[in-house]
């Protein structure tokens, strides 16, 4: 059974049958299972016939199963998504999206495919990577660009090629891109989930990286390594101090709604409707 939560996006090669059994074992919310980059040109059809064996075989309960495919715009993309959509992955990873006309057309293809395979229309959702500026700029715009829109994923490494920067440790230089990708996958109601860190066995800056990208409003963070999610789903996670402020501020709202007030205070502070909206929203995150 899936938690609905999309802490952590454990990238999973799918020219790697060994990988593709061995990511059911990992605590990873979603499985990316990768047809894009990482898989040589040499290897993309064995890939896609991996994934598509995987999705036909392995049992993914407790898991999201997302497959990233190739662009679109090639033959071999829309070579990928014909041969997965018809096995209801839960959803369909786009690469470098940089505009919402990009989603548009997929999700088109896609509902095309569903009612081919009389598949219920939307049962395939869709997640955008944003890795260039371009799409750091029209990311509000992608985000909102069709009702299948489930995340915003950020791809770290494309877009620093393409802006020529140079993060340090602080990801200082990437502070604008993290930033408007969380903000337009919020104004959209949708999620947002951070790049990974490519420093795989650095699990102090593993750490460090999620629980900045947590306090900027990401939902998780996307993993290279299946070691990298144990600590991304900690940091993601809400906190029984978290749990308890929710439980207390729903019952100080609640009284006091019960006596005509919109208002009321939790430890000397004023709590209101905002408040009463975040507590509702970490006990949506607490496990049963």
């Amino acid at each position: 059974m899936k938690n609905n939560l999309r802490r952590s996006a454990l990238y999973v090669p799918g020219d790697s049958n060994k990988m593709l059994q061995r990511s059911l074992e990992t605590s990873s919310d979603i499985l990316l299972l990768n047809l894009e980059d990482g898989v040589a040109l040499s290897r993309k059809e064995s890939a896609r016939e991996n994934v598509v064996q995987a999705l036909k075989e392995l049992n993914f309960d407790g898991h999201e199963a997302v497959v990233r495919v190739n662009s679109l715009a090639t033959a071999t993309g829309r070579a990928d998504l014909a041969a997965v959509v018809p096995l209801r992955p839960d959803g369909i990873c786009l690469p470098k999206i940089e505009n919402a006309a990009e989603i548009a057309a997929a999700a088109h293809a896609i509902r095309e495919l569903e009612s081919g395979h009389r598949i219920p229309a939307g049962t395939v959702m869709l997640h955008a990577m944003i890795e260039s500026a371009a799409g750091v700029l029209h990311a509000p715009e992608i985000a909102a660009a069709s009702p299948c829109m489930r995340s915003l994923i950020f791809g770290s490494a494309d877009y620093v090629n393409d802006v020529r920067c140079r993060p340090g440790e602080e990801r200082l230089e990437l502070l604008l891109a993290l930033q408007l990708i969380v903000t337009s996958a919020r104004s959209a109601g949708i999620d947002a989930i951070d790049a990974p860190c490519f420093d795989i066995r650095n699990y102090d800056r593993i750490r460090s990286e999620a629980a900045q990208a947590r306090r900027f409003g990401f939902d998780g963070k996307s993993a290279i390594h299946p070691d990298q999610c144990p600590i991304i789903n900690q940091v993601f996670d809400v906190t029984p101090e978290e749990i308890e402020w929710a439980e207390k501020t729903l019952a100080s709202l609640n009284a006091a709604e019960n006596l005509g007030k919109a208002l009321a205070t939790l430890d000397g502070k004023l709590i209101d409707n905002p408040h009463r909206a975040a507590a509702e929203r970490i006990l949506s995150r607490k496990h049963p």
